[in-house]
């Protein structure tokens, strides 16, 4: 299981991750390893940046040697985001479907394009039945993903999966209406109510501010999953880059190749 994040500003796009991979069997979780690398720069000296959330591979070939991949067909200096989201799809498509297993991975893959500076952002998908799904950002739009309940908990005041439960269980009584005239009411209602819950404000953070945002879900996250019975099934060093408007790719935080090593030093 993996955390991610991204938030598009005007100023740029920030992305966030842990830093933990599972190995799960059908008997549960069989391993954790704590050093993984779910963010990177797509060649160098790049106004791309890709982060990946949900398997740790597809079909076995590493997220670190498709995005290699995906460099050496872009050009860097005139490719737009766009541009290279399609790229990105064809490769990833290639793999995903020669291989036998279906297991979900997503990606979150931005930049800017040139001449004009526009950063841009997009999520694309892949499992069983949307093999290859791209959703674009909006200005001011954050997504939480992989395990995005507990910050939703904090953020909203309440979990997630609420609304849906009380309509369910709405729907088991007999209040007289038809079912759909039941679920839309709720629908508006649920609507109204929320509004002045969520913890927003201005939604075109600056860079710093997305940032900080960005790194309170993951650290909400990671230590709402440590104390939690089970095995945590995210967590490891925090991670964050960006590609802000006027300059390239940047690391905020980002373990070296040594952080293992030094974990078993007194």
């Amino acid at each position: 299981m993996t955390i991610a994040a991204g938030y598009l500003t005007s100023e740029g796009i920030v992305f966030g991750t842990d830093s933990t991979t599972t190995i799960s069997t059908k008997k549960g979780v069989a391993q954790l390893f704590n050093y993984a690398q779910k963010i990177f720069e797509v060649g160098e000296n790049s106004r791309f940046g890709v982060c990946t959330w949900g398997g740790g591979s597809v079909q076995g070939v590493s997220h670190r040697t498709l995005i290699a991949r995906l460099a050496d067909k872009l050009d860097l200096k005139t490719t737009k985001v766009r541009e290279a989201v399609d790229t990105f799809k064809e490769i990833v498509s290639q793999v995903y479907e020669n291989g036998t297993k279906t297991a979900f991975v997503g990606y979150l893959l931005g930049g800017w394009d040139p001449d004009e500076h526009v950063p841009e952002c997009y999520q694309l998908t892949f499992d069983s039945k949307t093999k290859g799904n791209v959703e674009q950002f909006s200005i001011g739009e954050g997504r939480f993903l992989g395990c995005p309940e507990f910050f939703s908990r904090v953020f909203h005041g309440f979990d997630s999966k609420l609304p849906s439960r009380i309509l369910n269980e709405l729907k088991k009584v007999e209040l007289g209406v038809p079912e759909k005239e039941v679920e839309k009411a709720f629908n508006e209602a649920y609507q109204k109510a929320v509004i002045p819950l969520a913890a927003i404000g201005f939604a075109d953070l600056p860079i710093r501010e997305a940032i900080d945002f960005v790194h309170t879900y993951l650290h909400i996250t990671i230590k709402a999953f440590k104390f939690r019975f089970g095995p945590p099934i995210c967590g490891g060093p925090i991670e964050i880059a960006f590609v802000s408007t006027d300059r390239k790719f940047r690391w905020v935080l980002h373990k070296e190749f040594d952080r293992a090593i030094y974990e078993q030093e007194p």
